[in-house]
């Protein structure tokens, strides 16, 4: 009946527009009427169309249920997976690890090519990837992997200061011993070139017992049963021994930032500075931007204890329109780290398109705590999951969740008495 009704209002704009036309471009008529049929055409169509448009529109949301209610997102959300799932591999970790296509089971929609007069060569692990597409073939990235253990924050008053052993000359500064900012202990990292067979190929047990024994004669106290989670990262170490910042031998405008490995963090702004420079010199205008601001509103809102804040179970204190800020503020979504669900919800709104629970983690924090999202405790990544797909308009299974194990050394996310006293015993076995 609806669609019948669509039809019969776009013949009659189009009959009534055609006669319009019609009358306007008759010179038979006087002037006042030509114009008078011309505007009534317009009007006919533009209406015509409208309507047409309105009654298509609620024909396709026929049916349609309304927004469903945060408990419904949560439930279809699930639990975090804890247990099997696809391992990170160094090839994975050059191209976004745990975010990487192979990972998230992502499929390519469409390829595009970009022109552009200056290129910054900043591709970390697959830098000279990139640089070998201009025939720039004057390094090579050799990843070295660095491997951590996390421990509970109970253990974070063992070391008041960052705690190096004496730098090997080859491997750097060593397996560490310091606090996190946030109140953990953390151990690492290794220093495993993939390039040397005895480095790649060490088991996790392996690697365990090198990190525990190491930090043990640092701070012989700590607990490994209070490990909460285990992860590796890729620095970009390269053949020509340091970093490298130089425009390329085969194209000026081509500025390689390769090779960034540690301490390239604490570095970064400086060497931001030195390609603004790199590139002036190449030709490129940089004037001030007087619409810039360096200062960003912040995600994160100070806790003063659980003032303010409100716990429980899915629902009770959730909001369904995503309007009222005051309770949102007062919603606990990640209970460890005491993270709100307006602060997931300022995270979604910036500019930066985020669809997945470890783009949130990464600015809030909500699922880091000791618990790592367990869904027998507050089910956090699955409440994460849930406003990702309420704020993006989308459903649950388009949001991508933490995978496991990625690069972790743990047999299970959430471990056992069994694997906690396997720990105790890689500790104490050197």
């Amino acid at each position: 009946q609806l669609t019948l009704s669509v039809v019969i209002i776009a013949l009659t704009s189009l009959i009534f527009g055609a006669m319009g036309l019609y009358m306007s471009m008759d010179e038979s008529l006087d002037d006042e009427t030509r114009e008078y049929s011309a505007m009534a055409t317009y009007t006919s169509v533009f209406s015509g169309t409208l309507l047409v448009y309105r009654g298509l529109f609620n024909s396709n949301n026929a049916g349609k249920a309304s927004p469903a209610p945060f408990k419904n997102l949560v439930e279809q959300a699930g639990h975090a997976e804890g247990t099997r799932g696809i391992k990170v591999e160094v090839n994975d970790m050059l191209v976004g690890g745990s975010g990487s296509s192979k990972i998230v089971n992502g499929k390519v929609i469409e390829t595009e090519t970009i022109k552009a007069k200056y290129v910054v060569n900043c591709a970390g692990g697959g830098s000279d990837q990139i640089a070998k597409l201009i025939g720039d073939d004057s390094f090579t990235i050799k990843p070295r992997l660095g491997d951590y253990l996390l421990l509970n924050r109970n253990q974070g008053h063992l070391a008041k200061r960052t705690l190096f052993p004496c730098p090997d000359p080859v491997l750097g500064k060593g397996v560490l011993v310091q606090t996190t900012l946030w109140g953990n202990l953390i151990l690492g990292p290794t220093a495993r070139d993939m390039y040397k067979p005895e480095a790649r190929d060490m088991t996790a047990k392996d690697i365990q017992e090198y990190i525990l024994s190491k930090c043990k004669q640092l701070v012989p106290s700590f607990d490994p049963k209070e490990t909460i989670h285990a992860f590796c990262g890729a620095r970009a170490k390269n053949s020509r021994g340091d970093w490298i910042i130089e425009p390329s031998a085969k194209n000026a405008n081509f500025i390689h930032v390769a090779g960034i490995d540690s301490p390239g963090l604490a570095g970064s702004p400086a060497i931001a500075v030195e390609v603004v420079k790199l590139l002036q010199n190449a030709g490129l205008a940089t004037p001030p931007n007087s619409t810039f601001n360096a200062h960003r509103a912040p995600i994160i809102t100070p806790k003063m204890g659980m003032r303010g804040l409100k716990m429980g179970p899915v629902g009770k204190n959730d909001t369904h329109d995503n309007t009222d800020e005051a309770k949102m503020a007062a919603n606990v979504i990640c209970k460890c780290e005491k993270v709100t669900e307006l602060e997931v919800v300022r995270a979604m709104r910036r500019s930066l398109p985020i669809d997945s629970t470890q783009a949130i983690r990464k600015r809030t924090r909500a699922g880091m705590g000791h618990c790592q999202g367990d869904p027998e405790n507050y089910n956090c990544e699955a409440r994460v999951k849930a406003i990702i797909a309420r704020e993006n308009h989308v459903p649950v299974s388009h949001v991508g969740g933490r995978p496991w194990p990625a690069t972790s050394t743990l047999t299970q996310r959430w471990i056992d008495d069994e694997e906690k006293k396997e720990l105790q015993k890689r500790m104490d076995k050197k």
